[in-house]
């Protein structure tokens, strides 16, 4: 939805009032009138069915009658996390310290341990968000692979895609230990228990089989890097790329039209505030990764303009 600058200011002070004062999670928990919503929360009734009308225009709840609740997209967003108390969102409220100071509110891109706290809290939440993406890209791969290892797996929700469109397709998680409990719980749940192992560790340390797997798979990792520890990272795992196999990149790619460069923009904004080095590598970085890594024939495979958090993510398929 378009906004001139007068209703990007109001939009923006809505949200932030609905959050701060536990309107949002209110509606997550039921349907109701303006009235209950404001007794409940201790809120003028005028002031909160302003607010109330001005969150539906917004997309953001829906009405019924008198009754108000949140939106199938804000449901969609805060729903996994208890109570609607979302941790994305304190993010966004660090913004005007962060203008100060530079300094992030989170350190997901610290040492192995802090890495494995974070990445365990949201990566369900993550994989649910991505399903639809990974599925189309998924689609798009001209051969079902044999083989694949997915670095940095998470919940396995893009290797995992790939392995359900193919009965032949056996995957390798890797990741920190208590990450993989989320890979394996997925691939039980989509029946693909069978055709999974775990390689637990951080992927910069961890012994890779050489040349063993037909795809590499590194999704939504490689941002929080640095351009050196990305570029080191790529050279390892091209190493466990079998003889006319490939490695597979994914994440947010910048470029192209108003609308992804508009969500690669908050999208690098939001890494710099829960690291201290991610940020949004362009497609000639990676490129040049993976051909000083001795992978060639690279091919870009668009998936779906934009993908809420992720900014605009795309993929990166390289050949050995």
């Amino acid at each position: 939805m378009e906004m001139d600058v007068m209703d990007l200011f109001a939009a923006a002070s809505i949200v932030t009032a609905a959050q701060q004062t536990g309107l949002f999670r209110e509606l997550l928990a039921a349907p109701q009138a303006a009235s209950a919503h404001a007794e409940k929360l201790g809120l003028d009734r005028r002031a909160t069915t302003l607010v109330l009308d001005a969150l539906v225009t917004l997309e953001l709840a829906s009405r019924e009658g008198d009754r108000y609740e949140a939106s199938p997209q804000l449901q969609s967003w805060l729903r996994p996390w208890v109570g609607g108390n979302d941790p994305r969102q304190h993010l966004w409220e660090h913004t005007a310290a962060f203008l100060r100071s530079g300094e992030p509110l989170a350190h997901m891109d610290g040492t192995p341990a802090e890495r494995e706290a974070s990445y365990r809290a949201g990566v369900a939440w993550l994989g649910k968000h991505l399903e639809p993406f990974a599925r189309e890209l998924a689609g798009k791969l001209a051969q079902a692979p044999a083989r694949v290892l997915d670095v940095g797996c998470g919940s396995g929700v893009w290797s995992l895609a790939i392995a359900e469109r193919s009965p032949t397709t056996r995957v390798t998680g890797q990741d920190f230990p208590q990450v993989l409990e989320s890979f394996s719980a997925r691939a039980q749940a989509l029946g693909l228990g069978d055709r999974v192992a775990t390689i637990p560790g951080d992927m910069h340390a961890v012994e890779l089989p050489a040349g063993a797997f037909d795809l590499v798979v590194i999704a939504n990792v490689l941002r929080l890097e640095t351009p050196e520890r990305a570029a080191s990272l790529l050279a390892r795992l091209a190493r466990a790329v079998a003889p006319g196999g490939a490695l597979l990149v994914v994440d947010a790619l910048a470029g192209g039209t108003p609308e992804r460069e508009r969500a690669r923009a908050l999208y690098a904004l939001n890494l710099a505030l829960r690291t201290r080095a991610g940020r949004v590598h362009s497609p000639a970085e990676f490129a040049s990764w993976l051909t000083a890594a001795g992978l060639g024939a690279i091919e870009t495979i668009e998936l779906g303009g934009r993908a809420g958090p992720l900014g605009a993510v795309g993929a990166l398929l390289a050949r050995r």
